[in-house]
Parts: structure tokens; C-alpha cells; sequence
């Protein structure tokens, strides 16, 4: 049986979600007609709203709610990992939920949420446009945004993708390479775009041609395609003098991929990752890489969401500047080479 939500009541009783929110919150803007009507709608569809979050009182409950696409993937791991910490310091709990990648969890995580009556939310969304269906649902309630997929009028905390991967590609240029290939990414992610940005800024600015290769499917098949991908560039002859990844999970299948043909980095190509993960810092990965400054982002978007919760109207926008961390993965290019 489907779980019934705050937006199954709205549109039966003919009103917003967060109208909803309020209504049960007995909040003073909302008529008594229009809390009726909510109410009637709750008992037809035997919605119970979560009386141990707020119940009815219209308190704080000091809690916030934490949506993210994949917690088994290590970066959003350690993301949430800081927001939980600097929540914790704060006197709050938190809720978190995981979408998957896909919008319509994303709008029914929202949901959840509100009907926990959590204080405010963080939200790493999909897409552009699956943010771009929130503000419905949210109505007042204080939101801050992670990452790149958000609109222009949000509140959010990111880290410079397009100064990242600019920096990156540089360095590249700086070690002989020439031959430099951007592999990953979903087409429909901001993300991509800003990363694609500074690579391409790069490349022209040092009279390179680009070569990129991105996925315009869904997340579920990115990162198997990502190493196919590898492979099809090892087997075409001279591998490419080095490859920018998207993220350092991408690095993970193009290192397999070039193992299982006999090619190493550094020795054969150079590689170098985004995010900064905590396993490119072992001694048989060493892997060079551009750091979001994820620890710092998250504990970041806490307090920027507890100034809201706390009466803070304003919007804040906080761009985190990238550091590439070098290890072992690049190498310069000898001129005979």
C-alpha cells in the first residue's frame, strides 16, 4: 500500500504542502477553515502526522534532515559524515535520507521530511531540474543546498568545480602532457558543466584541442560505462597522454581498466581524480587529485542553515576555492616521448 504524503494531503485539501505543515502546526496565519480542511483531509486518507517530532505545539523540534543521491558512495559518506558532526556540536539531530539518483524519491524524501517537522533541510539534489521542483514543497521551510545542482536564487555551499578542474588541466599542460582526455559525468549535471568549464578553459588557452567524453544516461550505469570507456582509449593505439577524471570514483574503473591490459599510471598515462577520497591517499593508490574541501563544505552548510532556522533571512552563497592535492598518479613527459 502506498505511503501516504504531506502532498497527498495538500492536493486533496486544495493547498500547499508547507500550508499543510503549517495547518498542522496549528500555525496563527492559517485560517480555521483551511486547518480544517487539512484535518478532514488527514482522517479521509488516515494520515497520521509525527506528533513525537512537534506534534501540534508549533516548537522547534531540533532536528534537520539530510537528503543526498548515494551514501555508498565515499564522498557524500564523509559529507554527511561532517554535517552529522557540526549538527551534533549544535544540539541537533539529524534524519537522512538517500534518493538513489532519482527525482521522484527526491520529492517524496522532501515530503518525509515534512512530515517529520524537522527545522530545516540539506539537500545535494540530482539535477537542475529536480531542484527546480522543490520550492513547492518546501514553502518556508530553511533550506541550504551542497553541490552544484541548484538554482540561482537558493541558498547553498559549493566548492569551485570550474577553478578545480582548470587547475587541474593546468598542471597537466605543466608535466609535457598534450593529449589530455576529460572522461565522466552525467550530461544533466551542473557539475559536469562547471568541471567541463575549466577544462575546456584550459585546453584553449594552451591551444589544445579538448576530447570529452561524457554519459547521457542515468547514474546507475556511469561508472561501468566510465571503464569501458577506459579501455576503448587504451586499445586504440597509443593510450592518452593523460586523463582528467570527473570524480576519483571514475579513476577507480580507469585504473582497473588499464591493469587488466598491462598499463600503469604513471608510467604509461597520468591521472588525475576529483573529490579527494580517502582511499586516494593510500600508499598503492597515491592518487593526484582536486579536493572540495567536503568536511569543511559540510560543517559549512550547518551553520549557514541554523542561521536561517534561527531567524537569518537572507540568501547565502559560499564557494568553497578547490586544492589539488599531487601524488604520485602524474608524471612528466620526457620530449622523446
Amino acid at each position: 500500500m502506498k505511503r501516504v504524503t504531506v502532498r497527498d494531503i495538500a492536493a486533496l485539501a486544495g493547498v500547499s504542502t508547507s500550508t499543510v505543515s503549517r495547518a498542522l502546526n496549528d500555525h496563527p496565519a492559517i485560517s480555521s477553515r483551511t486547518k480544517q480542511a487539512v484535518r478532514d483531509a488527514c482522517a479521509k486518507l488516515n494520515y497520521m502526522p509525527d506528533i513525537t517530532a512537534k506534534g501540534l505545539s508549533g516548537h522547534e523540534t531540533h532536528t534537520i534532515g539530510i537528503i543526498v543521491p548515494d551514501i555508498s558512495n565515499p564522498y557524500f559518506s564523509a559529507l554527511c559524515t561532517a554535517m552529522e558532526g557540526r549538527a551534533a556540536e549544535r544540539g541537533y539531530r539529524v534524519i537522512l535520507i538517500n534518493t538513489l539518483h532519482n527525482p521522484s524519491y527526491e520529492l517524496d524524501a522532501i515530503d518525509q521530511l515534512l512530515s517529520h517537522q524537522v527545522d530545516g533541510m540539506l539537500i545535494t539534489a540530482c539535477s537542475p531540474s529536480s531542484q527546480g521542483e522543490h520550492k513547492a514543497l518546501l514553502g518556508n521551510t530553511p533550506c541550504v543546498y551542497l553541490g552544484g545542482n541548484h538554482g540561482p536564487l537558493c541558498s547553498f555551499v559549493e566548492a569551485d568545480n570550474e577553478r578545480g578542474a582548470y587547475e587541474a588541466a593546468q598542471y597537466l599542460h605543466l608535466l609535457g602532457h598534450r593529449d589530455i582526455v576529460f572522461l565522466g559525468g552525467r550530461e544533466s549535471s551542473r557539475v559536469l558543466a562547471q568541471r567541463l568549464a575549466g577544462y575546456r578553459r584550459s585546453m584553449a588557452q594552451n591551444g589544445l584541442l579538448c576530447r570529452e567524453i561524457t554519459w547521457r544516461g542515468d547514474e546507475s550505469g556511469l561508472l561501468s560505462w566510465c571503464g569501458e570507456q577506459a579501455r576503448v582509449l587504451f586499445q586504440a593505439g597509443k593510450p592518452p597522454d593523460a586523463i582528467l577524471a570527473y570524480s576519483d570514483m571514475v579513476t577507480v574503473r580507469v585504473l582497473d581498466a588499464a591493469e587488466s591490459l598491462g598499463l600503469r599510471a604513471p608510467e604509461d598515462f597520468s591521472i588525475v581524480g576529483f573529490d579527494n577520497l580517502a582511499f586516494g591517499s593510500l600508499p598503492q593508490v597515491s592518487l593526484t587529485t582536486v579536493s572540495q574541501q567536503k568536511f569543511k563544505a559540510g560543517q559549512l552548510a550547518v551553520d549557514r542553515l541554523l542561521e536561517k532556522i534561527n531567524g537569518a533571512d537572507t540568501r547565502t552563497a559560499d564557494i568553497l576555492q578547490p586544492e589539488l592535492i599531487i601524488r604520485s598518479t602524474c608524471r612528466k613527459k620526457e620530449e622523446k616521448e
